[in-house]
């Protein structure tokens, strides 16, 4: 406060003695102090009119902050902040008033200066007056919001009902109960154990099982009311027992490279023939006997390179040997239609010609066949014979 009014008082003996000085300088005919032009007092103008603007533009912004009359209050709890402003631009008028003279019929240059210089100081001292109440504004605003937001803290909030369910079913210990109150006084390799209470949720839980093996106890064994586990097992397994069979008969056009068997079909024979001379004769032939040059084996003797039989076969077609060229063949033919295939080409066992490829792999012997009886006595054919004779 002391600042701003000395501040003030110095303005306006400043801007006396500036006035006096003109005045004796422009009555005696000496050089004045600052010599000046109008390019010296366009800049001062220039200055005048921009502070002007800032002015203004710092007292819109007051008004916007002095809104609030819970600012307004704590700013006028702070009377010193309150009384500066006022006296301050009060002390600004008798300096406006003492800078002010009845105009001449011309100003000269020097007089115009001195009223500019009057102004641009006096324009200053507002802005440093809003700058001041912006500041002690913003004090106010920071005050408020910290009271504000301690009343918030020192406000208890009342547990809201998940807190409540939570703190029974876990019981937790109140931060009132400290760890020291838990300890118990013994240790096991530096590690203390406290002593807290089981939560009433594993409780609960426990004991509803011993209430259900009670419940359990007496309708399954006593009274009978309801299957025993036993009793419960043997009806679930007639029940798998027919869900599988349900779902065999569902799927019996399923075929795999487990399950296949020949079909002795024509329909289904002939199809595979067709697709045998569309896609298999190119590397077997047509007659599937291959030849010298030909890539793939012969496939009407009973050797086989990666076995023999209706399944692997039918593996062999399904999954192809893509490291002697072979390619799989199961993602463009049907499990049926390799089915067929390899039934046919079992079907071709003994049928080559002389021009066959020779024999490649090994002689398959098919295990499901019957195996010759050794200890039967041969049979002498030509007895056979002159006996029929």
């Amino acid at each position: 406060m002391g600042r701003a009014i000395a501040l003030a008082a110095a303005t306006i003996i400043g801007t006396a003695a500036i006035a006096q000085g003109a005045d004796a300088a422009a009555a005696t005919g000496t050089p004045p102090m600052i010599d000046t032009n109008s390019t010296v007092n366009y800049v001062m103008l220039g200055l005048a009119v921009v502070q002007v603007i800032i002015v203004i533009a710092l007292s819109s912004l007051l008004g916007t902050m002095m809104g609030s009359s819970g600012w307004m209050r704590k700013l006028t709890e702070r009377r010193g902040a309150a009384v500066l402003i006022p006296a301050l631009m009060l002390l600004s008028l008798p300096a406006s008033a003492q800078a002010y003279q009845a105009p001449k019929a011309a100003m000269t240059n020097q007089e115009l200066f001195y009223f500019l210089l009057v102004v641009n100081i006096m324009l200053f001292i507002i802005i440093l007056v809003q700058v001041n109440l912006i500041r002690g504004t913003m004090t106010a605003i920071t005050g408020v919001f910290e009271e504000e937001k301690a009343k918030a803290a020192a406000k208890v909030k009342a547990p809201s009902l998940m807190q409540r369910m939570m703190g029974m079913l876990t019981r937790r210990p109140s931060r009132e109960v400290e760890e020291r109150d838990l300890l118990l006084h013994h240790e096991y390799d530096g590690i203390r154990e406290l002593d807290n209470v089981l939560p009433p949720w594993w409780l609960w839980l426990f004991y509803g099982t011993i209430a259900w093996g009670v419940i359990y106890l007496i309708n399954a064994h006593v009274t009978r009311t309801m299957p025993n586990q036993h009793d419960e097992y043997v009806a679930e397994m007639e029940q798998a027992k027919s869900d599988i069979a349900a779902y065999m008969a569902k799927s019996a056009g399923a075929v795999d490279e487990n399950n296949v068997t020949i079909t002795d079909d024509a329909t289904a024979l002939a199809g595979a023939k067709a697709t045998f001379v569309q896609y298999c004769a190119a590397c077997h032939g047509p007659d599937a006997a291959g030849a010298e040059t030909s890539v793939g084996p012969n496939l009407t003797d009973a050797y086989w390179l990666h076995g023999g039989g209706v399944k692997n076969v039918f593996r062999t077609i399904k999954y192809g040997v893509p490291e002697k060229g072979m390619i799989s063949w199961k993602s463009q033919f049907k499990p049926q239609e390799i089915q067929a295939l390899a039934s046919y080409i079992l079907s071709l066992q003994g049928t080559g010609p002389s021009t066959q490829k020779p024999p490649q792999g090994d002689l398959w012997k098919d295990e499901a066949a019957p195996a010759a009886d050794s200890t039967a006595v041969p049979v002498d054919t030509a007895s056979v014979k002159v006996a029929s004779l």
